[in-house]
């Protein structure tokens, strides 16, 4: 079975509309956001979701230009056309006037907001702040660790890149060794080498349809030392973060090794794969209720909060989960067919794969003398099943608790993690890790700058000023850490940063839970004085300067999630692993709803599609697996009623898009046939469809943020008291957005297809 994602072709993602093409006029794609002739199977994305580092383009030939001319000029938009150009204009007009509204705001309500402001860097003060945003608690845990942390990362790569470069020795000598003895040859005729050596610790052995070659032991040996480091180094940090709360964490792990791992020796795989999903989802819920268990349960209590972690176990855990059912589908995988696959796989990246070329031809000089797995993407390395006997505890631990990834992503395959020890990321190398590391920075310091003037947080978090009679107490944002830090509750910390969700952020941090009643503060302005004899910042703006803020607010949670998210791959780069970037793009530069989900972490979309939506039938049975995925998602973040809620619009969205993408798909219907006959109203029609994907994302968020009732209650306030300006900047501003969204969509199909005849690839 081939792995395919979600947006992997126009029968498998549910396309919304057609783009007209000279080439391909009646071919589906989802709002033209996917060539006719690509494939997610590594051939339509870059290195797994790194769409920046197309590299060089051949120019379009005078010849195909000339054909097409008479139909591209209207179905597609030019960056010099003037309605491109007035739409970015737009876009970027609006959006410094909501900054400078924001700004004249926290400028203006100085006094009620500083409790949450820290004095502001040297620097900044002296070009005029008054004070650094310091009331996202998450990205303010983010700051205090990272510094203190950098020594400890940067010795921790220099021993990961030693015992890699001594084990690739190692491995060299003793594969050279092995071949040239007269024993392996007499192996090799007798067909016995599969399975003939097992480590102690593996699950497999032996099995059928396994790979025929072995590792001798001596190299694994080499490669478990590799994993050992990494297990100790994860255990460390774990424990100094999460508390010896997180052993609870750990015996779940072993658990999972033990007893659901090995399922396949006993029962078939789809068996095996309802009782792994069974077990795993009972953990979330158990560890839920009983808030992250106690050890003075078993007589331990003075292992309970011997210090106060920064980050509870168990949402730490949810990360390990994915992790976990990783490695059981990609043991049961390799067990079941892995040599099968993995030549699939390596052919298929061969002929159609865009990123595994792009590094073939970076790494040419070196080619003959490299195996295709070491010149493959991260897509073609994690379908590419690993041998059975290499499934130990030693690699399991070790992918698990693998520091530049553990604590926050991005999300990986233990296919991906072992091959990566074996063969070191030849994708992004030398200079590029470098200038991907000042793209950190370039973001650090946008984020950083904007905290300095743009008090986006700390305006959401600033409460109402205590009456005179004192019987409301106030606390400020160094007042919640000050309570964080001297709270016993085990679950009273606000962990540092998240995993995934419509926000990725934490549903039980004070950021969320302020943020989440920022909707439903919306409508607040009409209580009663005697109700409310003061209001808090938010409550005294205007509506149009909140739909400001929450805009502000997305992109701050963006930015400051794609800062954090580069920064640990920035750090997984400089160990030689690659894995993929989980926002190749802004958020709201997305043409459909599913494509901002594919590049909304997008580590963890490839996560769902290979070990959720693929094995749960794929293509046929998509309208019955957007359901499931989507519960899952939600009751992974936590266990909330409007997480559910906000599940359900998401599905239902995706099956009005579907249902537009059989209709607008169908060959025979004449409606369709008529539309594609005019490329300028075809080209309207598919920047219709953004702009109303982009609503409903936007609705969608809000209710993930505030609940049903919090969200019509805003949107109620909406028609009820905005004027009619107020009304029609923010629809304009959809659509921009959605014109540009579009452009940049056929941009990169055009540049897709041109790499495509550049390196011959079907």
């Amino acid at each position: 079975m081939e792995v395919k994602s979600l947006s992997a072709s126009p029968k498998a993602t549910g396309a919304l509309l057609v783009r007209p093409d000279a080439a391909a006029a009646a071919t589906p794609v989802v709002f033209s956001s996917i060539p006719p002739d690509s494939t997610s199977d590594g051939a339509g994305s870059v290195g797994g979701g790194k769409g920046d580092d197309t590299g060089a383009v051949l120019p379009r030939s005078r010849a195909a230009a000339a054909g097409a001319a008479s139909s591209a000029n209207y179905a597609y938009l030019s960056r010099t056309s003037l309605e491109y150009i007035t739409s970015a204009l737009f876009v970027i007009i609006i959006t410094f006037f909501c900054v400078y509204e924001i700004f004249c705001v926290g400028r203006d309500h100085h006094d009620e907001v500083k409790t949450n402001l820290s004095p502001p860097w040297p620097l900044y003060r002296w070009l005029g702040s008054k004070g650094v945003d310091v009331a996202d608690l998450q990205f303010y845990y983010f700051l205090v660790a990272v510094p203190p942390a950098i020594p400890y990362l940067v010795g921790f790569l220099i021993i990961s890149r030693r015992l890699r470069r001594n084990a690739a020795l190692n491995q060299a000598v003793m594969v050279s060794e092995v071949i040239t003895s007269p024993s392996w040859d007499e192996k090799e005729r007798s067909g016995s080498t599969s399975g003939s050596r097992l480590t102690d610790n593996a699950i497999g052995g032996g099995i059928s349809g396994s790979s025929s070659y072995s590792p001798p032991l001596a190299v694994r040996k080499d490669m478990s030392v590799l994993q050992a480091f990494h297990i100790i180094s994860g255990m460390f940090i774990a424990l100094c973060l999460c508390g010896p709360g997180f052993l609870f964490g750990v015996v779940l792990m072993l658990l999972n090794f033990y007893l659901i791992a090995p399922l396949y020796k006993k029962a078939s795989f789809r068996v095996s794969m309802a009782v792994m999903w069974m077990w795993h989802i009972a953990v979330l819920f158990l560890n839920f209720h009983s808030d992250g268990y106690r050890f003075s349960w078993f007589g331990l209590s003075f292992l309970d909060d011997p210090w106060t972690p920064l980050i509870r176990w168990v949402t730490q855990y949810n990360m390990s989960v994915l992790r976990m059912i990783s490695f059981n589908n990609d043991l049961w995988e390799s067990a079941r067919c892995g040599e099968e696959r993995r030549q699939n796989s390596l052919v298929k990246h061969a002929r159609t794969c865009i990123a595994c070329a792009q590094i073939r031809e970076q790494h040419r000089h070196a080619a003959a003398s490299l195996p295709q797995e070491a010149l493959s993407c991260y897509k073609c390395r994690t379908e590419c099943s690993r041998h059975v006997e290499e499934f130990t505890l030693s690699a399991y631990l070790g992918y698990i608790l693998y520091l530049p990834l553990f604590m926050a992503g991005p999300l990986s395959s233990f296919n991906a993690y072992v091959s990566f020890q074996h063969y070191p990321a030849r994708s992004v190398v030398g200079m590029a890790v470098w200038r991907y590391g000042l793209r950190c920075l370039y973001y650090a310091i946008m984020l950083i700058t904007l905290m300095h003037y743009v008090p986006i947080m700390a305006i959401l978090l600033t409460p109402a000023a205590a009456p005179a009679n004192g019987a409301v107490a106030v606390a400020s944002a160094s007042g919640a850490v000050e309570a964080e830090a001297t709270r016993p509750a085990p679950g009273s910390t606000a962990p540092l940063m998240t995993t995934t969700g419509a926000l990725a952020m934490s549903m039980n941090s004070p950021a969320w839970s302020q943020l989440s009643n920022m909707a439903r503060a919306a409508h607040s302005t009409t209580m009663s004085t005697a109700a409310a004899p003061t209001h808090s910042v938010f409550e005294q703006m205007a509506f149009g300067d909140k739909m400001s803020l929450f805009s502000l607010a997305l992109a701050f949670l963006w930015l400051k999630f794609s800062l954090i998210w580069r920064f640990f791959r920035f750090c997984a780069l400089l160990d030689g692993f690659d894995p993929p970037e989980d926002m190749p793009r802004c958020f709201a530069n997305t043409v459909s709803i599913q494509s901002f989900w594919r590049d909304w972490h997008a580590s963890f979309n490839l996560w769902i599609v290979r070990y959720m939506y693929i094995p749960m039938g794929g293509n046929r049975t998509k309208l019955f697996s957007i359901l499931p995925i989507f519960f899952f998602i939600a009751i992974w973040h936590d266990m909330q009623l409007r997480l559910l809620l906000w599940a359900t619009i998401i599905c239902f969205t995706f099956i009005i898009e579907i249902a537009i993408t059989l209709f607008f798909s169908s060959k025979k219907n004449p409606l369709v046939r008529r539309l594609k006959r005019s490329p300028l109203v075809w080209r309207h029609l598919r920047v219709l469809g953004t702009q109303l994907g982009l609503i409903e994302l936007a609705v969608a968020n809000l209710v993930g943020f505030s609940g049903a009732d919090g969200a019509a209650a805003t949107t109620r306030q909406m028609f009820d008291s905005m004027t009619l300006l107020n009304k029609v900047i923010p629809a304009l501003m959809f659509l921009c957005m959605a014109v540009i969204a579009v452009q940049q969509s056929d941009q990169k199909a055009y540049e897709e297809r041109q790499l495509k005849i550049k390196y011959g690839l079907h």
